[in-house]
C-alpha cells in the first residue's frame, strides 16, 4: 500500500475522528449504566499506575476503588 502525505492525514483525520465519536458514545452509555454487576480486577488510570478495582461487568467503568 503507497500513499501520499496528504492521503495519510486524510486517513488519520478520520480515524481520530472515528475515536472522538466512540469515546463520546461510551461515555453516554457509561452515565445511564446503573452498573449493577461488578468484578474485582485490575484498574489502571495511567501507565503503570494499577490498582483493584470494582469494575462495571456491563459497561467497564470503574465503580469504586478497594
Amino acid at each position: 500500500m503507497d500513499m501520499k502525505n496528504e492521503d495519510i492525514k486524510v486517513a488519520c483525520e478520520h480515524l481520530f475522528t472515528v475515536i472522538k465519536m466512540s469515546e463520546d458514545k461510551l461515555s453516554e452509555i457509561r452515565k445511564i449504566c446503573k452498573h449493577e454487576k461488578t468484578y474485582e480486577g485490575n484498574y489502571s488510570w495511567r501507565p503503570g499506575a494499577i490498582q483493584l478495582a470494582d469494575i462495571c461487568e456491563y459497561c467497564g467503568e470503574l465503580v469504586q476503588y478497594k
